[in-house]
């Protein structure tokens, strides 16, 4: 038996999986493209997942106070849900304020950077140094639902420690989010 999507995991230290995806404008960014930045924010989110809708404000937060990190928000579902279309994707965009120099959001039509990053969720962040190694694969914070307030902004000190060239934190806490939409469900 082959391994589940499930079973591919990042471990802390590993190079991330290089990509070349389109964004919602059509424009082709790689992941090599940001060199540049001190850092980048992977992100896989979506249009319609509700995790999301409550993590769009500490993304936007952590785009305005780190210009020296791009974020990546990249959607695997555009193609497997038709709220999360590429034609939905810059409404997305525009309406919740993340329409900057450092944010960019990138369709992942064949699904096989989610897989190579072993994406499990909406949202899930995987956060790259300099040299684009794994630093942290954990939540934006400890918001979970709409109602509740944020208590700990992690991703923020987390970012700030790696600014810093500080080890990072052992333990990582998964994100919890919606379960992507795999076009199959099948071993790889």
């Amino acid at each position: 038996m082959g391994l589940k999507r499930s079973d591919s995991e990042l471990e802390q230290g590993d190079k991330a999986p290089d990509f070349e995806l389109e964004s919602y404008t059509g424009e082709k960014v790689a992941l090599s493209d940001l060199d540049n930045y001190d850092g980048v924010l992977v992100v896989f989110i979506c249009n319609h997942c509700p995790y999301v809708k409550t993590q769009v404000e500490e993304l936007r937060k952590l785009n305005e106070e780190f210009s020296s990190i791009a974020i990546i928000g990249i959607n695997p579902n555009a193609d497997t849900h038709t709220e999360d279309s590429v034609e939905n994707m810059e409404g997305f965009v525009e309406d919740n304020g993340l329409d900057s120099q450092h944010f960019y959001y990138l369709v992942d039509r064949d699904q096989k950077v989610s897989e190579a990053y072993g994406a499990k969720c909406t949202p899930d962040p995987f956060l790259l140094d300099w040299r684009h190694r794994i630093y942290y694969h954990g939540r934006l914070n400890d918001k979970q639902s709409p109602e509740e307030q944020v208590q700990d902004r992690e991703m923020k000190e987390i970012l700030q420690d790696m600014l810093k060239r500080r080890q990072p934190p052992e333990d990582q806490k998964p994100s919890q989010g919606c379960s992507i939409k795999w076009k199959e469900d099948k071993d790889i």
